[in-house]
């Protein structure tokens, strides 16, 4: 019997470690709502792709889509891999 109720445990601690990796996931890459703010300025985004990303930036602009502004990074990854990156601007971001 107490053999019984210890596997019953176990999905709930599965389920835990899931959602504890969802979360850290989710902060590790900027997820909206996670403390990672919308840059304002051009430099702001790129000073974000650095401590998130790390590498060499390649090349970045800012543009307009639909009204908001995309800051739009290429970075040299610290494995050699060229990542295009789109960052959506801050409410009231100036391109």
């Amino acid at each position: 019997m107490h053999q019984d109720s210890n596997r019953m445990r176990r999905p709930a601690r599965r389920g835990r470690v899931v959602l504890w990796a969802a979360l850290l996931l989710a902060l590790l890459l900027g997820a909206p709502g996670t403390g990672s703010a919308a840059p304002v300025t051009l430099e702001e985004a790129v000073a974000q792709v650095e401590r998130s990303h790390g590498g060499r930036i390649l090349s970045a602009r800012s543009e307009r889509r639909n009204g908001e502004v995309v800051y739009l990074i290429r970075v040299l990854t610290r494995d050699q891999q060229v990542r295009d990156l789109e960052i959506r601007g801050a409410e009231g971001a100036q391109p």
